[in-house]
């Protein structure tokens, strides 16, 4: 799988056929830089997504099938209606709504391959499910649909009348009169069927109504990494060994937090010692972090602290790596060197946040309002980490900003006042939610993690994360660090899944 291994930067160049394989293997992830090598070639990967939607994948490690929706809808290309019809019949009783809204865009051309599924399935005895609501959707005048809808209201489907008056086609009246004849006044199914007559006789809906555009890039971020979870240690040495530099540094982020073998520990070795991008070595310094304590790591690290001659970016990844041994007065003032160079200054409020050492506590208030984002983004971190409680408030007109309001709300729930036991920890995290002013989806689960992490930090077991009927840990019982689940959101706050992000 070596010829699937891709630089992100450069796409535009791949052939479709190729993007498309390698992101259903999980080479490469689905962002703005993958869908632009897709859809501004339209000529070339029109008929290579419809060959590739015509094959079987069901044993590939990622489905693009929602992909290929998006995509097809986007192109607005008509070929894409047999895959579309596919979705539907695959699973009839639930077609999603996007499949939906991708056929009906295609108006009438639409019409003769739903009407035929709707045979299909007519013919197999199979229950129809959500294809006659599809028929009422395409906003096209054919007696073939009108009748299929009127049929289902002769039979006694209690749906029926409401299809016809989505459909809108005045020509449904007299099945719905007939139907009205059939019911007393006071039935519930006769005043719906009333008010759908109304609707029709004033003329009903239009079949020039238009959809909203569709907006596939609003539906991506501009750049994701693949998803390297489901790709083995073999394909990510692989990847390692690439010609591009963003790849190797993603994959080098990676291994931070999953256990890595010892030949992973000596090619992230190598690699920051001698790789010929100087992000890629602090990626790796600080991913060699997890294992920091082994001699022979602590040296090379502390090497490169100690060297006048090492970039920044390598002494940020060092320091990092290094940040909670700052007991050690050369790490503690590397870190402070770091954040006397503007250039390393993100990396040192890192640092100083993952030391937990309160000697840093002047530096990250005074960065709050700092014009560079990753430098305003480690401080309000470590505020958090460093328990500044008097700068918690600071946090607070955060939450009124997209960019930054999951930072603030996990630094928030680490620093402000309040006592941290298993038995108070639900009154802080309902105390959070007030100020915030409600949570908004996933944001609770963010907020929790966070006080599992408080609690930790403060020798206490966590509560929402494990389950546990004590609140104190005996002398035999350790306190075990947090564990973030693979699909609870990640505490660094990036909005992604914990399994995509840090977790990765």
């Amino acid at each position: 799988m070596e010829d699937l291994i891709l630089d992100p930067s450069r796409l535009a160049d791949v052939p479709p056929d190729k993007l498309l394989e390698a992101a259903s293997a999980g080479y490469i992830g689905i962002d703005h830089r993958f869908l632009h090598a897709i859809v501004d070639r339209p000529e070339i990967s029109i008929p290579a997504l419809v060959r590739f939607a015509a094959e079987d994948h069901e044993q590939d490690p990622v489905r693009l099938d929602e992909d290929l929706v998006d995509i097809f809808r986007h192109l607005h290309a008509p070929e894409a209606i047999p895959f579309l019809v596919d979705l539907a019949r695959r699973d009839p009783l639930n077609i999603p709504d996007d499949v939906v809204e991708a056929l009906v865009q295609f108006g009438r051309a639409a019409v003769d391959p739903v009407l035929g599924l709707l045979e299909e399935l007519d013919k197999a005895g199979e229950d129809e499910g959500d294809v006659p609501f599809l028929l009422s959707q395409l906003r096209v005048r054919d007696p073939r649909i009108l009748e299929a809808l009127t049929e289902r209201l002769d039979e006694g489907d209690p749906e029926a009348a409401l299809l016809l008056d989505m459909y809108g086609d005045p020509a449904g009246i007299p099945a719905l009169e007939a139907a009205l004849a059939r019911l007393a006044p006071e039935n519930i199914d006769a005043v719906r069927i009333k008010r759908f007559i109304e609707d029709l006789s004033s003329g009903g809906q239009s079949v020039e109504e238009q959809e909203e555009p569709f907006d596939l890039w609003s539906r991506y971020p501009e750049s994701d990494s693949p998803p390297l979870e489901l790709l083995d240690d073999e394909a990510r040495i692989e990847m390692l060994a690439s010609g591009s530099a963003e790849l190797r540094a993603e994959v080098a982020a990676f291994y931070r937090g999953p256990a890595f073998t010892e030949k992973i520990g000596a090619r992230l070795l190598e690699m920051a010692k001698n790789d010929p991008d100087l992000e890629v070595r602090g990626e790796c310094w600080e991913t060699l972090g997890e294992i920091s304590n082994e001699p022979e790591i602590r040296r090379a690290m502390l090497g490169v602290l100690s060297d006048t001659g090492t970039s920044v970016e390598e002494k940020g990844g060092a320091a990092v790596a290094l940040a909670q041994q700052t007991d050690n007065a050369s790490v503690f003032q590397a870190i402070e060197n770091l954040y006397a160079d503007p250039r390393g200054r993100a990396k040192a409020l890192k640092a100083m946040g993952r030391s937990f050492d309160k000697r840093f506590a002047a530096h990250p208030p005074q960065h709050l309002d700092d014009p560079d984002a990753d430098i305003k983004r480690q401080a309000i971190w470590a505020i958090g980490y460093l328990n500044l409680q008097a700068e918690a408030p600071r946090l607070v007109p955060f939450f009124d900003d997209d960019e930054f309001r999951s930072d603030a709300l996990f630094a928030y729930a680490l620093s402000v006042p309040g006592e941290t036991s298993p038995g108070r920890i639900r009154s802080l995290l309902n105390k959070i939610d007030d100020v915030v002013g409600g949570f908004k989806p996933d944001e609770e689960e963010l907020v929790e993690i966070a006080l599992d992490q408080r609690l930790v930090l403060h020798g206490k077991k966590p509560v929402f994360s494990v389950e546990s009927d004590d609140d104190e840990p005996s002398d035999e019982e350790p306190v075990e660090r947090v564990k973030v689940g693979r699909n609870d959101p990640c505490p660094c706050g990036s909005g992604k899944k914990y399994k995509k992000c840090c977790g990765a």
